[in-house]
């Protein structure tokens, strides 16, 4: 804590010896030209408030048609360009939050055309491409519609969803936070409940950033951050949306989305209904020596999913705003397991061992956010926010199984054994977090930020079973226990930005002290761990020509391990089947190095290595004489990965256009557990593409292919599926028809190998993806109206005011 207070205070010394020098460090660029073959050298360029049109400051453009705003404080904006015999032009409205500004080329029209002065307004498209982040604008997306975030992000580039772990940058678990915060370290099916809870309707955009500034907590390959819809119209604003789908089971969801604003409050809320059943089937085949074990899963999985979101922004003047926010879901599971294991002797039939199960399992989970941003100063060079967080996660879960056991010829040569599981789970997490922003001169920018996090996770398990003899349970000892862990963490970081001529650079540190304590009654065992870790971030941006700027970048990350992957229970599946975690397990840390291109503002190129020490992933352990096979996870070594990834927006006609995603990689495993290396190679594409067939009717299509490639400890084969959507919009605009196919082609599935150690397994996973979803949307209110003239609360974190589209 001495070291955190030292770096505070340092910054605080460093602020108030250049407070004198105070702008803002944000700039608006851009490209501006004439009948689309020369550059419109000399144009004026006005940056205009957007409250009520007052000029800010003002540039021209060079020779070769670019122009460049410096030193303008966050706030909402229009550009205005004048050059004489040519149209005056009005941007659409520009938000600077905490990033550059790129604005797409600006085609000047001949004023002897039309005398008027235009405003052109674009609809965005569905993925966006940034410097610093790629943006999905769920409501642009017909495949989005009647599905939930973990769908969406399935489709998404640079994302993938593997046994229901999200990852970035080919293998890195990402950060996923709502508005800005991060949901914490929650195991992969808790993640996956969550993101499910989420319906595309409740979503404004998901931000997808490889590169996250110091200000982000330290942990995770890259953030995914959900905003969820919020209006900055004054007025009322509402819209509904139903949406119903069938295929391997069904979905049902319903959602409703509420907005009023008056002069000084903000109220916004939505809730969401989801009902659903999804059928997985698990394969897992086994070869130890001259004996067999194949096991057959399959289970169905009934959801009633309750989401909301809700909370108020209150102005206490132009400048200063506090915020309430609160959000959670409520899920009530039920499951249905069937396992069959047969057993064979020089590949024939020894015996079975048939488990059946019923899971009853309620999960809640509550957030609680106050939050308070202020700007000073005559120019709004100084900011100041605060936050205040508070989640509660709760899980009740009880297991009914029965394990039959028969002979070759299906005759039960044993009695049946009955077994109950009781796992109740509770966590709580609490975070304060505090940032501050000082311009230091026209261009430079200090952030400064402290933060707290602390977790406690309590977790039991009582597993009991009897015999078809027996009327009473009976407790079994080595599978019941009490774990609890309690984990702080303190932060400190400070961020530099500035532009030098044409290079910008940003420097960033962040500094992580975690403590922890893991206690476990049986075994009576205790854990603890203490360690200060930096974290450093670094980004020079450079325009090359008038078409290419080139952006190095490199940083330094950890994944954590989540809570209940220390969990030492053992969950018992059959009586040769078990899963664990592992209280020993410890942090990765990964290093990338990046470059990138963007070319014309438009195509990105990504190339970039990365290094991960103490790499983890859920591995097997198999006993060969007890023919036991126990699941956890493990650090089992270094990844070393060589990534290039393009994202390539095409258009192809007027009416149809595409976006094109690559990425290829070779990788190396180098293991420390006695394993010999191994390399491998991936390469995925991932195609949306769009058409708009009238002015009413859109389609989109979404085809993607991951090739065989090596991860952790299998050897998986290629995946590939397809999607299909089209749209009507209705009801003078204010409303919209979406019917979509997920899955064409039902070939969503995962076949993999694995001969890590001594094991030689094959296994397959498949879920119910082939779903086709009709979904209505009705929208209400004042859909356009004037705009707030202040910028709100907390921005940087929340980003909460967001627009969201009504497009279909």
């Amino acid at each position: 804590m001495k070291f955190l207070a030292g770096f505070f205070l340092t910054g605080i010394i460093v602020i108030t010896y250049s407070f004198s020098y105070a702008q803002s460090s944000y700039a608006i660029t851009g490209r501006v030209i004439i009948a689309s073959t020369s550059f419109a050298e000399g144009a004026t360029i006005s940056l205009l408030q957007y409250s009520d049109s007052s000029s800010v400051k003002s540039t021209v453009c060079n020779n070769q048609g670019v122009f460049e705003l410096k030193g303008i404080p966050p706030g909402n904006y229009r550009v205005l360009i004048n050059k004489l015999g040519y149209q005056k032009f009005y941007s659409s409205p520009i938000r600077v939050v905490n990033a550059n500004i790129h604005l797409p080329d600006v085609a000047l029209l001949s004023a002897a055309n039309d005398l008027k002065e235009v405003t052109i307004t674009a609809k965005r498209d569905y993925i966006e491409i940034r410097p610093d982040k790629t943006i999905l604008n769920v409501d642009r997306s017909i495949l989005a519609a009647g599905n939930s975030v973990f769908d969406i992000l399935a489709t998404a580039p640079g994302v993938r969803v593997l046994d229901n772990g999200i990852y970035v940058k080919g293998g890195q678990k990402a950060l996923i936070a709502i508005d800005g915060k991060p949901v914490g370290q929650l195991t992969d099916e808790q993640l996956a409940d969550l993101l499910k809870s989420y319906q595309s309707s409740m979503i404004s955009q998901i931000e997808i950033i490889s590169n996250p500034p110091a200000k982000y907590d330290a942990s995770g390959g890259g953030v995914i951050n959900i905003i969820l819809k919020k209006s900055k119209d004054y007025g009322f604003k509402a819209s509904i949306t139903e949406s119903a789908a069938a295929g391997q089971d069904y979905k049902l969801n319903s959602g409703i989305n509420l907005d009023y604003r008056i002069k000084n409050l903000n109220f916004f809320g939505n809730y969401n209904f989801n009902d659903s059943k999804t059928p997985r089937v698990l394969d897992i085949d086994r070869t130890i020596g001259q004996t067999g074990l194949n096991e057959d899963y399959m289970s169905v999985a009934h959801l009633l999913n309750k989401s909301f979101n809700g909370g108020v922004d209150y102005n206490l003047s132009s400048k200063q705003t506090v915020g309430v926010l609160m959000y959670g879901y409520y899920n009530q599971i039920d499951i249905d397991k069937n396992s069959t294991t047969d057993i064979l002797n020089h590949k024939l039939l020894d015996s079975d061992i048939i488990t059946n199960s019923h899971i009853n399992r309620s999960i809640t989970n509550l957030n609680y956010n106050f939050n308070y941003k202020g700007s000073f100063g005559k120019e709004d060079n100084t900011t100041l926010s605060a936050d205040f967080d508070y989640s509660t996660y709760r899980r009740y879960s009880t297991e009914l199984l029965e394990s039959d056991f028969f002979d070759p010829d299906g005759v039960q040569y044993r009695d049946a054994l009955f077994y109950i599981d009781n796992s109740p789970s509770q966590i709580n997490v609490r975070s304060e977090r505090i940032d501050f922003t000082q311009a230091l001169s026209k261009t430079g920018t200090l952030g400064l930020g402290l933060q707290n996090n602390q977790a406690n996770s309590n977790n039991r398990i009582d597993f009991q079973q009897r015999s078809i003899a027996d009327s009473v349970y009976t407790p079994v000892p080595s599978l019941t226990d009490h774990f609890t862990y309690n984990e702080r963490i303190n932060a400190a970081y400070i961020n530099y930005d500035d532009r030098f001529n044409n290079t910008g650079i940003a420097l960033g540190l962040r500094a992580e002290q975690t403590s922890s304590l893991a206690e476990s009654l049986n075994p009576n065992k205790t854990t603890s761990d203490s360690y200060l870790d930096f974290f450093p971030n670094v980004e020079i941006t450079q325009p090359v020509d008038k078409d290419n700027t080139l952006e190095l970048a490199y940083n330094r990350r950890l994944t954590r391990p989540q809570y209940q992957d220390l969990n030492p229970f053992v969950a018992y599946i059959d009586e040769y089947s078990y899963s664990t975690g592992n209280t020993f397990l410890k942090p990765e840390y990964f290093t990338t190095y990046q470059v990138t291109d963007i070319f014309k503002q438009k195509y990105k190129l990504d190339l970039s290595v990365q290094v991960t020490k103490d790499f983890f992933v859920p591995i097997f352990q198999q006993n060969d004489s007890t023919k036991v096979f126990t699941s956890t996870i493990s650090n089992i070594g270094t990844r070393y990965e060589y990534n290039a990834e393009a994202t390539l927006p095409v258009d192809i006609t007027k009416w149809w256009n595409a976006n094109v995603y690559l990425y290829g990689s070779y990788q190396k495993y180098v293991y420390n557990t006695g394993n010999p290396d191994k390399t491998t190679t991936d390469f995925e594409i991932k195609v949306t593409q769009n058409f708009t067939i009238t002015n009413t009717i859109r389609a989109e299509l979404f085809t993607g292919w991951e090739s065989p490639t090596y991860y952790g400890i299998k050897q998986y084969a290629d995946e590939w599926s397809t999607r299909a959507g089209v749209s009507k919009s209705i009801l003078n605009d204010n409303g919209s028809i979406k019917l979509a196919i997920n899955d064409i082609f039902n070939s969503q599935e995962y076949r993999y190998t694995s001969q890590y150690q001594n094991l030689n397994l094959t296994g397959f996973e498949k879920a119910g993806s082939r779903f086709v979803t009709a979904t209505f949307t009705y929208r209400f209110g004042k859909q356009t109206v004037q705009n707030n003239k202040r910028s709100n609360g907390n921005i940087d974190e929340q980003k909460r005011l967001n627009t969201s589209t009504n497009d279909n």
